[in-house]
């Protein structure tokens, strides 16, 4: 990114939040442009932080960042403006994990599932159980890392991601991008193996399929109160059906020659 601005005539320089000097040196800067993500990053820490100095940045605020980030509230504010999402499982953090398979999970949801952290980032923590001995491993494995836990069905299907972008203030979807994986879904091994995922763009989906997972990206943008730009990620499941998983409010931008 930083490459990018300098060629567009921009004077840039590249910030990291752990360096002991970032205070001092974050107060020379015009604008903060934010390209990090998980907690303290994505979830409105560093965004209060740049509003107490005074600091302009990008992206959503401190509201839309900390509400995009628990998945499960950000699921229910996206379900009550229309967006289709999963049913879902919140995890007690003291319960014991065969109770919470047997008498929360399996008995609302089934399997296969999948167990996923309610507030990180970059694809950290989810696993999937197809079956109960699996699932209460997960549940133990994953509370154990000090992960509060959510669980939703795991939907065997494809994976598409769509941008929205606003220009003067009005939010429009961008094309769909379909994430191919080698493995069972994107998670932070496949997102950092480049021989592990490829995209493809515009995905290949029906006219009305493509319309409506747009319309739903935009709205779960409106709901969830975001700025500037989002990123959604969506299941399409093989009975044509899509699901909204959830909403990126920094995704990532990198240069990639990975797409097809």
């Amino acid at each position: 990114m930083a490459r990018a601005l300098i060629a567009l005539g921009y004077r840039a320089r590249v910030l990291d939040t752990v360096d002991p000097a970032f205070v001092e040196k974050v107060r020379t800067v015009d604008v903060a442009l934010l390209a990090l993500a998980g907690r303290r990053a994505e979830d409105g820490t560093l965004q209060g932080f740049l509003e107490t100095m005074g600091i302009p940045y990008t992206g959503s605020g401190v509201r839309a960042s900390a509400l995009a980030m628990d998945k499960p509230t950000a699921k229910t504010v996206a379900g009550a403006a229309g967006v289709p999402v999963l049913a879902d499982v919140l995890v007690s953090d003291t319960e014991a994990a065969d109770t919470a398979a047997d008498e929360g999970i399996l008995a609302r949801l089934g399997v296969p599932v999948i167990v996923k952290a309610r507030d990180e980032g970059s694809s950290v923590g989810p696993a999937v159980a197809r079956d109960r001995m699996r699932l209460v491993q997960a549940l133990e494995d994953l509370r154990g890392a000090g992960h509060a836990l959510f669980v939703e069905p795991f939907v065997e299907g494809r994976m598409v991601t769509v941008g929205v972008l606003e220009t003067d203030l009005v939010p429009s979807s961008l094309p769909a991008t379909e994430v191919f994986v080698v493995g069972d879904f994107y998670d932070r091994t496949a997102k950092a193996g480049p021989d592990l995922h490829s995209f493809g763009c515009p995905a290949d989906l029906p006219d009305v399929t493509a319309l409506e997972i747009g319309e739903a990206a935009r709205r779960a943008h409106l709901a969830l109160g975001c700025s500037s730009h989002s990123r959604s990620d969506f299941v399409i499941a093989p009975d044509g059906r899509f699901h909204w998983l959830e909403l990126n409010t920094l995704p990532a931008l990198r240069r990639t020659a990975h797409s097809r």
